[in-house]
């Protein structure tokens, strides 16, 4: 019996790492849609990454104190093509940077680490998938050209 109990709870923690695997390789997928030319600061280490059907964030950690990764990003970001859209201090006292690039939105949030030097910030996009239900100016032109 108790044979039976290990090989069960083997071939329920065996499924439940695959579950975790699919689910880490879905995330990263996403993150790789949501911000495919996404940058993060040099030297950063990521924390953690979560994503959803049309978003992603992830979260990753430097030992630069945060007005320098901020100011890496208010020069870096526009150099890539992001249009930085603001830029200010939020309630908590977080620093969050908003930014599009071919109107895919970026945040960015960044915090002083507690207890010790450097920052700690969040990337976070969105998937923006064309309008389907938008036509071209010429396929418009041409449905009216055809009604004539």
């Amino acid at each position: 019996m108790r044979r039976i109990t290990f090989v069960l709870a083997a071939v329920v923690l065996l499924g439940a790492a695959c579950n975790r695997d699919k689910e880490a390789a879905r995330a990263r997928g996403v993150i790789g849609r949501a911000m495919p030319d996404a940058l993060s600061f040099p030297g950063s280490s990521i924390v953690s990454y979560s994503a959803s059907d049309d978003a992603a964030q992830i979260e990753l950690t430097t030992a630069a104190p945060v007005q320098v990764v901020a100011k890496w990003y208010r020069e870096t970001l526009p150099l890539n093509g992001w249009e930085v859209q603001s830029d200010a201090e939020d309630r908590s006292g977080a620093l969050v940077i908003y930014a599009q690039k071919s109107k895919r939105p970026l945040w960015l949030t960044l915090r002083a680490n507690v207890g010790g030097p450097g920052t700690t910030y969040t990337l976070m996009g969105g998937i923006i998938e064309p309008d389907s239900t938008q036509r071209s100016g010429s396929s418009m032109s041409s449905n009216r050209i055809q009604r004539r």
